[in-house]
């Protein structure tokens, strides 16, 4: 009897034993929904190949990562802005590794085709409310999809328009990659958001953007160069500098496979 209950106990600590041993590492990732769904699918599934960790991922916005950091509730945190000082002095750390595009999105059913620059700062800040001001031969109201308002798509269109609310009327998506549902709803709708949401889709129509009097395509070098006029810095946030697993990985997001995967989720190279 003696016997056996000593083969139990040795079997039960061999067990936990080799659960610590074989246990994997949980990184947990918080933020932008556009970063989850465009790069950290595919990048934590490749990172998991090489090393013994595992990865808890959820999305929903830039200021809602950087809360969910601060709080101790996520290892890394994604965002389209850099960290304010304020920020930084609570020990956030962050780290630049691609650049966003936004594109400006309409109905399919929408027959037009581009958007000058002036015309969409006159749209965003209510100078313009009707399609027959933007040449279709309709008086229908135009109504505004936005990311929501704590995302970077927001914020920095927002400091870089500089309006202070968006028109009465605008719809609010629940999450940035949301804003191709509010568009597709209704024709007479119109928003912005990632590029990397809607570059291989064909459920919306991307406005060509005209930039003093010439169209300006979604590249790489107008992106580099800044000749392309709607975009942001997209980064990573660590409470310090990452160390172990973490830094491990925001190498690899930077290493040569890491833009592989960039380039081909539709994200631009800094």
């Amino acid at each position: 009897m003696l016997k056996k209950f000593l083969v139990i106990i040795i079997g039960a600590a061999l067990s936990l034993m080799s659960t610590a041993v074989f246990a994997k590492e949980i990184i947990r990732y918080h933020g932008s929904s556009t970063i989850l769904r465009a790069i950290m699918y595919s990048a934590s599934n490749e990172f998991e190949k090489q090393e013994s960790v595992k990865f808890d991922l959820k999305g929903k916005s830039t200021g809602v990562g950087i809360e969910k950091l601060l709080a101790g509730e996520c290892d890394i945190a994604g965002g389209g802005r850099p960290l304010r000082e304020s920020e930084k002095a609570k020990g956030l750390v962050e780290q630049k590794v691609f650049i966003d595009a936004y594109a400006m999105i309409v109905n399919k059913k929408n027959p037009n085709t581009q958007i000058s620059t002036s015309d969409f700062s006159k749209l965003i800040t209510g100078k313009i409310t009707s399609w027959g001001d933007l040449g279709w031969e309709s008086k229908f109201k135009i109504r505004i999809i936005a990311p929501p308002k704590k995302s970077a798509h927001y914020k920095n269109l927002k400091k870089q328009l500089g309006f202070d609310q968006l028109p009465q009327g605008v719809h609010y998506a629940d999450m940035t990659p949301a804003v191709i549902q509010g568009v597709e709803n209704l024709y007479t709708n119109i928003g912005w958001l990632s590029y990397a949401n809607v570059a291989n889709q064909n459920h919306v129509n991307i406005l060509k953007v005209i930039s003093n009097g010439e169209p300006v395509e979604i590249n790489q070098a107008n992106l580099q160069s800044g000749k392309y006029p709607y975009s942001q810095g997209m980064y990573f946030y660590t409470m310090g500098e990452p160390t172990g697993n973490l830094k491990k990985f925001i190498s690899f997001i930077k290493g040569e496979k890491g833009k592989e995967l960039i380039t081909n989720a539709h994200f631009f190279l800094p």
